[in-house]
């Protein structure tokens, strides 16, 4: 069963979404897949605990899922690893998707199952990625797995302070609850 979702809709997760639970924890992620392809979920960006089982094993997800894994930051051998951005038309806007992915994965999973892979720089990566999509689009949003954590190496609100032209950025990763 797919739920109708309003074509001027889209639905993004911030990360940490193929681990937890054990009926998604027993198919290594596969059951979580399932659910948001029912929910209709557009697009993701990964977060360290989306590495639990390991980077082949989220390949694997990625493939058999219709929901789009986004990350600008995730290299292999110097090459993307995810499809850094979309764009889509939604209302009759252009916008932009683009994800980041704390560089803190290196060693908020195991670090066996990031072994080879590289997290660059969010800052740099998310001013790269609105150089790009800026012509592009009437809308950018940053889909992040950063947080607010003050002991993280790089924040959301950093990100926000320091790269011009994000309109939206959907994060996640410090659990942080916003007020206002």
């Amino acid at each position: 069963m797919t739920l109708e979702v309003n074509p001027n809709t889209l639905v993004l997760d911030a990360g940490d979404t193929l681990h937890g639970m054990p009926i998604v924890n027993i198919s290594r992620g596969g059951n979580a897949i399932k659910v948001l392809e029912a929910v209709g979920y557009d697009y993701m960006t990964l977060g360290n605990h989306d590495f639990n089982y390991g980077y082949d094993r989220l390949l694997e997800l990625k493939d058999m899922s219709t929901v789009g894994m986004l990350s600008a930051n995730i290299l292999k051998d110097g090459e993307s690893l995810f499809t850094p951005y979309v764009i889509e038309e939604i209302g009759g806007l252009k916008v932009g998707i683009f994800g980041i992915t704390t560089p803190e994965s290196a060693y908020k999973t195991s670090p066996s199952n990031v072994e080879g892979l590289t997290f660059e720089d969010s800052i740099e990566i998310s001013k790269k990625m609105v150089e790009e999509l800026k012509d592009q689009t009437d809308l950018i949003i940053a889909l992040a797995h950063i947080g607010l954590d003050e002991s993280s190496v790089v924040t959301s609100e950093q990100i926000a302070e320091q790269v011009e032209g994000i309109d939206i950025i959907i994060d996640g990763h410090s659990h942080t609850k916003l007020e206002t």
